[in-house]
């Protein structure tokens, strides 16, 4: 961008140079500020250092330290990164340091990774959902039978839904392809859960065409899993198998065959571990995938302060069930962060590269 280019914003005109931005306001009065590609927002510390290493951790420059919404930014890649979080998870926490730095960075996304909890026979652990809508499903009227909704949905770019699914994760470092003895403890797994594995969500990602039935004639043969009653179940040495395995699995796995899809993600003012969640959503959002606590927040903070774009990716930890774990959560936290810079790369870095007037602005 030319040294001395700039556009005219309420009265205020703003000159780019390099990523810095100069805001020279009415009256002589001039303010500078550092200008950034993307403002990512995290709730969670686990998350927050998800993204830094997924950008390189000693690449951040700190900023803002010791006042009340520090931040740090990353200059290393194509895109320039600035990164915070609040002290607590939700909406109310998140709304203030994304609006604040929202007004001093004019980032041209406002963007959020982390983890939620996914729709049960839609999603599984690990997958990453793009909200597509964001909204705040507890908006609405409790009247003396019933709840009645008044959700303000949010809706995304429809350009970058199209480049959501068209995404593919399989280069990414969280992703791997399942082999034979991952597919047997995923088996093993949805049948202790009472799930079953021939219609869920993940099966053809751990049984590629052709591989079902003979592995499951080997692992029948091998006394894990027997036929009963019309359906497979697991044997006593099956059982005993895939408790042990789980029972060690105390770091989580490292890398999962996920998906990345949009679709609608409600954001509440409470984490949710209670199953009938989803039929109470699914009245109002037929198609609803997630649930989180802050999307909505960024959906709309980035409506009200007229950022160009936002984006929120959150990695399936749970299903907001009785058998909520922090089992995936590590994992989550780190795939979304991978994806939501992948995106990134690929949707801002052509605006980055076109003229001055086709760019974006805030």
């Amino acid at each position: 961008m030319p040294e001395n280019s700039g556009i005219s914003v309420g009265g205020d005109m703003i000159l780019h140079h390099s990523r810095v931005t100069n805001v020279v306001r009415a009256g002589g009065r001039s303010r500078r500020h550092h200008g950034v590609d993307v403002l990512i927002i995290t709730a969670l510390v686990e998350e927050y250092d998800a993204v830094k290493q997924v950008l390189g951790s000693s690449q951040w420059e700190e900023h803002g330290v010791g006042g009340p919404e520090p931040y740090a930014v990353n200059n290393a890649g194509d895109l320039s990164v600035a990164l915070a979080r609040p002290t607590a998870m939700g909406g109310r926490s998140t709304a203030p340091i994304a609006t604040a730095l929202a007004g001093l960075l004019q980032p041209t996304c406002l963007a959020m990774s982390g983890v939620c909890a996914g729709r049960p026979g839609a999603t599984a652990p690990g997958d990453v959902i793009v909200a597509s809508p964001a909204y705040q499903w507890d908006e609405g009227k409790y009247g003396k039978d019933a709840f009645q909704p008044d959700h303000q949905q949010i809706p995304l770019d429809s350009r970058w839904i199209r480049a959501v699914q068209n995404f593919d994760p399989s280069g990414l470092p969280s992703h791997g392809t399942a082999d034979d003895e991952e597919a047997k403890v995923w088996l093993l797994e949805r049948l202790l859960k009472a799930q079953n594995p021939r219609t869920h969500p993940a099966r053809e990602r751990y049984f590629p065409r052709s591989t079902w039935q003979s592995r499951l004639s080997r692992w029948e043969v091998e006394g894990l899993i027997a036929w009963h009653d019309g359906a497979l179940a697991l044997t006593a040495n099956g059982r005993t198998l895939i408790e042990r395995v789980l029972y060690n699995d105390v770091d989580g796995p490292d890398r999962l065959p996920f998906t990345v899809a949009p679709g609608p993600m409600a954001s509440g003012a409470a984490v949710m571990a209670a199953p009938e969640t989803w039929n109470r959503l699914e009245v109002s959002q037929r198609k609803i995938l997630a649930l989180d606590l802050e999307a909505a927040t960024i959906a709309t903070v980035a409506h009200e302060r007229q950022v160009p774009h936002w984006l929120v990716a959150k990695g399936v930890m749970d299903h907001a069930d009785l058998e909520k774990d922090d089992r995936f959560k590590a994992f989550a936290a780190r795939a979304s962060a991978e994806v939501i810079m992948a995106l990134l790369g690929g949707l801002l870095r052509p605006a980055a590269a076109s003229s001055p007037a086709a760019r974006p602005a805030g």
